[in-house]
């Protein structure tokens, strides 16, 4: 095997390896890979059989499971044979619950390990869209209180002729939202370059507005019967702001086909975690890391 370093040019010849996650976690779309593939330096390799290696800093050297194929144990030699050959570890990351069990039939003995700071959180699409009952009573009264106070709110599709007035919003909120945080930056820094690159990146999105303000914006994919949130951003000044932004954007994408929404993870900030958490997700999705015995 050989690795390159993952760049915006590989969207579309890899592509075709993102069109099904049946484990429904964030890393394996479009937007989980390439938005953060400077963050943890991710390379690939695809080899002659179409079969897709990827290898990250997870924030250790890892692999991700084989794309292209169901991952059997000859794939799983490839990397055990590149790792060994390099001195790495052999190592699975972002391993969700759906594929553990056939990586430890293959491999009895391994070592799992996870991170509650990695888990996404799963909502059912229609606790998000509806928020109805008792325990989303409070989004309901701040959503009730932002109509009020600004009777001129639209929500809107994001588009071409927008971007330009959602990047300058993201710009100004990374400006008044500093943070010690390498991720916290990066995740600014990529969501402008999504807006830059919109189709290319295949992402849908929603401005919201009071008169002609943006005062949020958020953007994701929906693949299967998930719609992954890839980034929510509001301007708190703004009273309700942020659960008008999660609530509209789940009306206007949520199909008959999306049952679930993803919203990814909390990374351990505390405040990030209440939030997510006060929407009452459905299921925190746990990402394994894999020490392969062999």
């Amino acid at each position: 095997m050989e690795f390159k370093k993952l760049t915006l040019d590989d969207i579309d010849r890899l592509r075709p390896y993102f069109t099904e996650n049946t484990c429904r976690i964030n890393d394996c779309t479009v937007g989980g890979t390439f938005i953060w593939r400077d963050y943890h330096q991710t390379e690939y390799s695809l080899d002659d059989d179409g079969v897709l290696f990827f290898k990250i800093s997870y924030p250790e050297p890892a692999f991700t499971q084989p794309r292209g194929i169901e991952p059997n144990r000859e794939s799983y030699e490839r990397i055990i044979e590149y790792a060994e050959s390099n001195d790495l570890p052999v190592r699975l990351c972002a391993v969700g619950e759906a594929k553990l069990e056939g990586i430890l039939e293959l491999f009895p003995g391994s070592t799992v390990k996870s991170d509650r700071n990695t888990f996404d959180y799963l909502y059912n699409s229609s606790d998000l869209t509806t928020l109805a009952g008792r325990k989303y009573s409070g989004q309901r009264n701040h959503i009730n209180r932002f109509m009020r106070e600004h009777p001129t709110w639209s929500f809107e599709p994001l588009t071409n002729e927008r971007i330009p007035e959602v990047i300058a919003f993201y710009q100004k909120f990374a400006q008044e939202n500093i943070k010690d945080a390498f991720s916290y930056n990066e995740g600014n820094l990529k969501s402008e370059e999504v807006l830059d690159n919109f189709e290319l990146y295949g992402q849908y999105g929603g401005v919201l507005y009071v008169k002609d303000v943006v005062v949020g914006a958020s953007f994701g994919e929906p693949l299967g019967d998930t719609l992954y949130v890839h980034q929510e951003k509001a301007d708190v000044s703004y009273h309700g702001a942020y659960p008008m932004l999660v609530n509209q954007f789940a009306k206007m994408y949520v199909t008959d086909e999306i049952e679930h929404i993803n919203r990814e993870e909390d990374d351990g900030v505390e405040g990030l975690r209440t939030s997510k958490m006060s929407y009452h997700p459905s299921m925190l999705m746990t990402k394994y890391t894999v020490e392969l015995k062999y």
